[in-house]
């Protein structure tokens, strides 16, 4: 299995450099994040109920789920080239029929799901494809910091076009085109064909099948150590951005300027905190995803400070602390997913982690279900409980990494 890993990633480099795919996860990433820092706008300006605005958001999962469930699988059969086109191509789709939001709320609700669909895609095509052309564990890194650069991009760009033209329509215009260009220059780019045995004699092809496969001790630390820890990942970051403008502000009513700065801080730092974290990322061992569960817990105890105060300076600093916990859990987790997947279940276990993740982005949706029948703070204080029980779950799960693996667990 080694020896067709290692010349499958040689042949790899040799026809593409890992930026060229990186660049598309920025772009999807861009596309996903450009709305959120419009929320308060689309409340204020557009007379959406706070519920509306958070379910708009929300609504992307429509898209993201199906195509993390069916993508990976179809990317580690298929190829990521064509995936991380259609990625491109959804991501279009989606800031053009945002813009027909200006109509009707139907176009931004479409707009969601096509931009779901692009994320999704690019989550499990272009994070696959960036590991195979990137030497031992640089691939988790690079793919995690090219998509926390694109969720920071996205909502700067669009905040910053709205605030001076009142016009979300020209934010999403100008990310179609971008992302249309990237799209036709990608059709020059190669890829090696996953034929995973290739290299092999026919002989000895069923044996080697089998070693592509994920063992059944790795998939056991992949659901029994990885999973608990990823609907953190972006589930810190949605209430980073999303949560805390609206805890320092009657509903609809936090400012765009504010909203903007927590969704650039939130996401900035977790790209900022990617390469630092990168010499503490050893994937035999436990502690930088008990790490990150600790910072998440920490920036939810900043939060119910905020909710208790509405204080701003405190919901920023809450937004730091949410924005480190994502990058750190994000590089801890993806890179545990891509050191246990064999190469035949590469996609396939991105995608399953990337599901799990987004499963944090219905956090502000639930926010503003539980916001007019109590009080935030217990809303907030019921996530903080449910990140402690992640933490003692990830640390009893320890004894499934590698090396600590013993005989009875394997069984």
């Amino acid at each position: 299995m080694g020896e067709v890993g290692i010349a499958l990633s040689k042949t790899a480099r040799r026809t593409t450099s890992w930026w060229l795919p990186g660049i598309c996860l920025i772009l999807t990433g861009w596309c996903a994040n450009q709305y959120v820092s419009l929320i308060s706008w689309y409340q204020q300006q557009r007379l959406l109920s706070e519920f509306e605005a958070m379910l708009v958001m929300g609504s992307y999962l429509l898209g993201m789920i199906p195509a993390l469930m069916f993508g990976g699988p179809l990317t580690d059969r298929f190829g990521r080239k064509p995936f991380t086109l259609a990625a491109l191509a959804f991501s279009v789709l989606g800031s053009l029929a945002l813009m027909g939001g200006w109509y009707t709320e139907a176009g931004l609700y479409l707009g969601r799901v096509f931009t779901g669909l692009g994320i999704g895609l690019a989550m499990v095509a272009v994070t696959s494809w960036v590991k195979l052309i990137s030497p031992g564990p640089a691939g988790a890194t690079r793919a995690a910091l090219c998509t926390s650069a694109g969720f920071a991009i996205g909502p700067a760009i669009s905040g910053a076009i709205v605030g001076s033209s009142q016009s979300p329509e020209l934010a999403y215009a100008v990310h179609a085109v971008a992302t249309l260009a990237w799209l036709l220059l990608m059709l020059t780019a190669k890829e090696e064909q996953p034929a995973v045995l290739r290299q092999v004699d026919p002989a000895d092809a069923a044996p080697a099948a089998h070693q592509m496969r994920t063992s059944m001790a790795n998939m056991k630390r992949f659901t029994r150590l990885v999973l608990p820890a990823a609907p953190w990942v972006f589930g810190m970051a949605a209430t980073g951005f999303a949560v805390v403008p609206a805890l320092t502000a009657e509903p609809g009513q936090s400012s765009l300027l504010y909203s903007t700065i927590t969704v650039v801080v939130t996401m900035g730092m977790g790209a900022a905190i990617q390469p630092l974290i990168r010499r503490f990322n050893d994937v035999s061992r436990v502690g930088l995803l008990l790490w990150g569960l600790g910072v998440a817990l920490a920036g939810l105890l900043l939060m119910l400070v905020v909710s208790l105060t509405g204080s701003e300076a405190v919901g920023m600093a809450a937004s730091v602390v949410s924005g480190a916990a994502n990058g750190i859990l994000l590089v801890a987790g993806l890179s545990q997913v891509l050191d246990l997947a064999g190469p035949a279940d590469l996609g396939k276990l991105t995608g399953r982690f990337y599901m799990c993740c987004f499963i944090g982005f219905t956090f502000p949706t639930l926010f503003a279900l539980w916001r007019p029948m109590a009080h935030p703070a217990l809303f907030i204080g019921l996530l903080a409980i449910c990140c402690a029980a992640s933490m003692v779950q990830v640390f009893r799960a320890r004894k499934y990494l590698p090396g600590r693996i013993p005989q009875h667990v394997t069984d």
